[in-house]
């Protein structure tokens, strides 16, 4: 993986940020109240290699790999916008002040829980999980006030910034599939496959995820947020990976917000 400087990180942010705006004001054509896009790609695939002087690749930021232009990827932006992965405020969600109260109707669900017993019993597993409860479902921002409620759990001794977190819905067959694509990370994968042996097996895969979601997968709503808007994700940045999904399960109307970053 390549190695790019905290300054190449900034260019290829405020590159991206550009990408945003430009795709942002499409979107608000069709629909005003959309407030951000929904972009497939983290900021550290605005990179590409550049061979130059004296013989060395050098990382140029541009866009992604895999579009022929700039608006190629501006469209594809948009698409994935208006698909329904950013869905419009509702002003239900805001309060008498005009504040949205979406964090209000979520809470985390306390230690004494089962599941957090259960998970004890693999403490060299690299995945982390808060259960969320949901009071009112409410699509994309109901998973980013999860998404904040985790962070504020989990995460105490790191910074970040959930607000600007950027996530696309995906489908929870992708994310428990044993095929996981060479130079990218599931959910299985960071169980079983951390950096450093663990000891886990598939049957201990299978079992976790039997507490955590027992009537099945079918009813799970998964968003895959990109993960830098926190330095919890730095070490997983190096080279393994890093993981950031929201879990809506329908049938308990919860949430399980799962995380994960390690390095060797």
């Amino acid at each position: 993986m390549p190695k790019y400087s905290e300054q190449d990180l900034k260019y290829a942010a405020e590159f991206r940020d550009e990408i945003h705006r430009e795709a942002l004001a499409i979107v608000r054509r069709a629909r005003p109240l959309v407030t951000e896009v929904i972009d497939r790609h983290p900021v550290e695939d605005y990179f590409q290699e550049h061979w130059d002087y004296p013989g060395m690749w050098y990382p140029m930021v541009a866009v992604p790999y895999g579009y022929k232009s700039r608006k190629a990827l501006v469209d594809q932006i948009v698409s994935d916008t208006l698909s329904g992965n950013a869905p419009e405020k509702e002003p239900a969600l805001r309060d008498a002040a005009g504040r949205n109260n979406v964090s209000n109707r979520l809470e985390a669900k306390p230690d004494d829980d089962s599941f957090y017993a259960l998970i004890a019993e693999y403490p060299d597993t690299v995945v982390d999980y808060c259960i969320v409860n949901c009071e009112r479902y409410c699509g994309y921002e109901s998973h980013r006030g999860a998404l904040k409620t985790a962070f504020d759990m989990l995460c105490e001794e790191w910074e970040g910034d959930p607000a600007s977190a950027v996530g696309k819905k995906i489908s929870a067959e992708e994310q428990f599939s044993p095929d996981c694509p060479e130079g990218k990370l599931n959910y299985r994968k960071a169980f079983l496959c951390p950096p450093h042996q663990n000891g886990c097996t598939a049957e201990d895969f299978e079992r976790v995820n039997a507490a955590l979601f027992p009537n099945g997968t079918g009813g799970l709503e998964v968003y895959e947020w990109d993960t830098g808007w926190s330095d919890y994700f730095d070490e997983g940045h190096e080279w393994w990976g890093a993981l950031c999904l929201t879990v809506y399960d329908r049938t308990l109307e919860r949430f399980v917000v799962i995380t994960a970053s390690a390095t060797d």
